[in-house]
């Protein structure tokens, strides 16, 4: 409403001047006409000028909030992931979704697309204007608008080609680019900069030679619509001067005037053509990943509270796309045991623990716990009964104490203290500045002081289940025997389960299962001291 006020405002001025122009001056009262006149010019501009500014402020409070609700809209759907679908983009691009993309966006709804629709509307009140002057003039006015909208549409489909080239051109620069950062010490170690440097070189000349066609269209775009504007005032002139002298000098400055004006909205919409077309793409692939099915349901199935008991695998089978990864699994893991899951790397270990956790779906069989199959269990319920400590800790830039509780305010200080002095891992908060509110920096401490703090998480948060993923893979000798203690003494109430190549974690398990190809090899039961084939 807002826009369609302003704009009667901004056509209806020249209306009045064309009335100025036709006034007799030779008639009486011409002088109160005169001023009469002249102050409703005047009065029409200073309403004008406010109701722009009302109109800038309102759209641009409501286009900010648009943007807010489809940033938070995508990243819930993202979090909705199931681990499948986060195969099908690789980090780069959905980072690319969450911030560039939505910039974009952010500048459609800020400026392009205000820009655009504004001049749409104020076009066609100029059209209806135009017929309110004189008919005849207003069909080549309108003809004069019409090819150049045509113009523009056909040039506006030419561009989106070159913005589509160079839009995938910026997607490969971005996942190179993330590949170099996530890869930098391999990078110096085997001094591949010169190549890295040529690759990149590569990929942003292409994008520049799409952008080179991209400029060149949009210059003769440009002398196009400018050619077609001089035709259309030609066309006025001449039927208004040569065919139809009766024409009062109002209706033909009226008519000149829409005609001249209608170039200023046509050229600003075809200045936003670029920015259009970039957001048009960005929207495209935010709507892709928006369009993404068969979400992560964590509340669907059996709500238990307490997850716990024997856990068996009866006969699982798993792949990924069309390959197998685990064919025809099938063991029993007591409830309190420790149990290592052992094989050479790609024979299906973190696989195994992922069905487990239900980040993936098994193609036939079933995984019980305590008799249940956890397919008839709620994802969270089953969650928030396991621990997971991944080979690589989540670390957050946060302090010690909110990287430890990870939002659950339940447990108190006192308790980490304890549990700290318990597995006698104190030299770790002694050499914090601060304690517990010591903001943790990963590069700042070593990889057995973080894997430390992801086990005083773990255990805190109480599982009944925990998993380590290669848990004393990347550190040294004194930190493997205290981790090792800390499983110790997770091992005394909940069940373990380890993925592990090192003889030491091996040997201090109740069962080791060796996987071999996404089969069970062999297992071996430490307690009977029998191996099972």
């Amino acid at each position: 409403m807002i826009l369609i006020i302003c704009n009667i405002f901004g056509t209806i001025h020249p209306f009045v001047m064309k009335k100025i122009l036709e006034v007799d001056i030779q008639s009486d009262g011409v002088q109160m006409i005169l001023i009469q006149l002249v102050a409703l010019y005047v009065g029409i501009h200073v309403g004008y000028a406010f109701l722009k500014n009302v109109r800038n402020i309102q759209i641009n409070k409501l286009m900010a909030k648009v943007v807010r609700d489809i940033r938070e809209t995508l990243f819930d759907k993202v979090l909705t992931f199931k681990m499948r679908t986060f195969e099908k983009y690789n980090s780069a691009q959905l980072y690319t979704r969450l911030t560039d993309d939505i910039n974009q966006l952010g500048t459609m709804f800020m400026g392009a697309l205000n820009v655009v629709v504004n001049n749409v509307i104020y076009l066609i009140f100029m059209v209806i204007m135009m017929f309110f002057a004189n008919i005849s003039l207003a069909w080549i006015g309108l003809a004069t608008i019409c090819s150049i909208g045509l113009s523009t549409k056909k040039f506006t489909k030419l561009l989106g080609n070159y913005t589509q080239k160079f839009m995938k051109k910026r997607d490969e620069e971005n996942k190179r680019f993330s590949e170099f950062f996530n890869r930098n010490k391999l990078t110096y170690l085997y001094q591949l900069q010169e190549r890295n440097i040529k690759e990149v070189n590569y990929l942003l000349d292409k994008e520049l030679q799409a952008r080179k066609g991209y400029i060149l269209l949009q210059s003769f775009t440009y002398w196009t619509l400018t050619l077609l504007e001089a035709l259309g005032i030609y066309a006025v002139l001449y039927y208004a001067l040569n065919i139809n002298v009766s024409i009062s000098i109002g209706s033909i400055y009226l008519i000149l005037f829409y005609i001249k004006e209608c170039r200023g909205p046509l050229n600003e919409i075809c200045n936003q053509l670029e920015e259009i077309q970039n957001c048009m793409v960005s929207y495209q692939r935010i709507a892709e990943v928006l369009k993404e099915k068969n979400p992560e349901n964590l509340s669907s199935g059996e709500e238990v509270e307490t997850v716990k008991g024997d856990i068996e695998f009866q006969n699982v089978w798993m792949k990924y796309e069309k390959e197998t990864v685990l064919e025809n699994v099938s063991f029993l893991i007591k409830e309190g045991s420790k149990v290592t899951i052992a094989g050479r790397t790609g024979a299906g270990k973190s696989t195994l623990v992922n069905v487990l956790m239900k980040m993936y779906d098994i193609q036939s069989g079933k995984i019980l716990i305590g008799n249940k199959d956890i397919h008839k269990i709620a994802t969270k319920s089953l969650r928030n009964n396991i621990s997971y400590i991944s080979q690589n800790p989540y670390i957050f830039a946060d302090t010690l104490r909110n990287n430890i509780r990870l939002g659950n305010q339940n447990i108190t200080d006192e308790q980490i203290m304890n549990l700290v002095q318990e597995i006698g891992v104190n030299p770790l908060l002694e050499k914090l500045p601060q304690g517990l509110d010591t903001t943790i920096k990963a590069n700042e401490m070593s990889y057995g002081e973080l894997q430390i703090i992801a086990f005083i998480r773990a255990i805190l948060h109480q599982a009944n289940i925990y998993i380590f993923d290669e848990p004393t893979s990347n550190i040294d000798l004194k930190t493997e025997n205290m981790i090792q203690k800390i499983i110790d003494h997770i091992s005394k109430t909940s069940t373990v389960l380890i993925i592990a190549h090192r003889k030491s974690t091996i040997a201090s398990s109740d069962k080791i299962i060796y996987l071999k190809n996404g089969k069970v090899d062999r297992i071996v039961n430490k307690e009977k001291n029998s191996e099972l084939l």
